[in-house]
């Protein structure tokens, strides 16, 4: 599925984004979305993941085992994690840009994923990052509803279930996840039945249909809702129906940060 979007324009301009705000924010500074964390951990975690997914694609990695070539940089703080976090972005960027979409690459997420899918989730990995990052520093930012949608369906597709959080029990419902800001040209019209969660999967059809709990809001809201970003209910998020099923829908999947 192409997605109604640039990725390699919104993973340049996002990317550049989060550098900027990395370099003029203090890195004790704490992050509320990703309890723990700080804006020079969130940092480092970025660098890692874009140094990771850069040297799958311009190896040509396609296979666990060679993943061991991967090296990163460990402990660096200051002006030297700032400048190996452009580095990263920039050897991101160049990889996919010189790597043909249908290029085979390795994934957790399965065995037969290309560069696409490499694009599409480091859009949504640095999206989600940059909003948590912002919102740590007082400096605003709103993904885009037609990148946000798309990031609702990448997170049914890879996600929802993968893996099951300890602890948790089984949705016992449909959901229904309704964007009320997209347009027919976005993913799906931004509507979503899940009729089951089972992992390491979910079933869905992307269509409008009654579930025993319907979420909706803005596509921006409804990813960090899915993503655990922003309490059980941000404001602009209503939840039609057993709000059990939705609390447990959302509670499901294990997914760090």
């Amino acid at each position: 599925m192409e997605p109604p979007f640039d990725s390699l324009g919104v993973l340049q301009t996002n990317g550049i984004a989060f550098i900027d705000l990395a370099r003029s924010s203090d890195p004790a500074t704490p992050i509320p979305s990703c309890p723990g964390w700080t804006v020079g951990e969130i940092a480092d975690h970025l660098a890692d993941c874009w140094t990771f997914w850069s040297r799958v694609v311009s190896d040509g990695i396609t296979e666990r085992g060679r993943l061991q070539t991967i090296e990163a940089p460990t402990g660096l703080t200051g002006d030297l994690l700032l400048d190996w976090l452009a580095a990263s972005h920039n050897a991101l960027y160049s990889a996919l840009a010189d790597a043909p979409p249908d290029q085979p690459a390795w994934s957790w997420a399965g065995s037969k994923l290309d560069v696409a899918w490499v694009r599409r989730r480091m859009v949504h990995e640095s999206a989600v990052h940059l909003w948590d990052l912002a919102n740590a520093v007082g400096d605003p930012y709103e993904i885009p509803s037609n990148i946000a949608a798309d990031g609702i369906d990448e997170f049914l597709m890879h996600f929802m279930g993968h893996r099951r959080s300890e602890g948790e029990m089984k949705v016992g419902g449909t959901v229904h996840l309704h964007c009320t800001d997209t347009s027919e040209d976005d993913v799906a019209g931004g509507e979503w039945y899940i009729s089951s969660v089972k992992e390491p999967s979910c079933t869905f059809t992307r269509e409008h249909r009654k579930g025993d709990a319907a979420v909706r809001g803005r596509a921006h809201d409804l990813q960090l809702w899915l993503w655990r970003r922003n309490g059980h209910r941000p404001a602009g998020v209503e939840i039609i129906g057993d709000e059990v099923v939705a609390r447990r829908f959302r509670a499901y999947s294990d997914l760090g940060f």
